[in-house]
């Protein structure tokens, strides 16, 4: 899957990628994704939704290998302190 864009967001210690799926008229929708999957995965089976959609990422997730959730976890809570 390719994004149309794709935002670079930083929260505190958290890098995000904010990707754009499909364009779209009318109001936006997001979409998430559980622990130890990608926003490519979500979005090739996206919603029937007119307006435009847009999947998360933590911003290495999309291009490294798939990593555990339990990995996934304890990167969060380190990157809290």
């Amino acid at each position: 899957m390719t994004f149309l864009e794709t935002v670079r967001l930083q929260h505190n210690k958290v890098a995000l990628a904010l990707h754009k799926v499909r364009e779209g008229s009318g109001r936006p929708i997001l979409l998430l994704h559980g622990l130890g999957e990608d926003a490519t995965r979500v979005a090739a089976t996206g919603p029937a939704w007119a307006g435009p959609v847009w999947a998360l990422d933590r911003s290495e997730e999309h291009t490294s290998e798939l990593q555990s959730p339990c990995n996934l976890v304890c990167r969060l809570l380190l990157e809290k302190k």
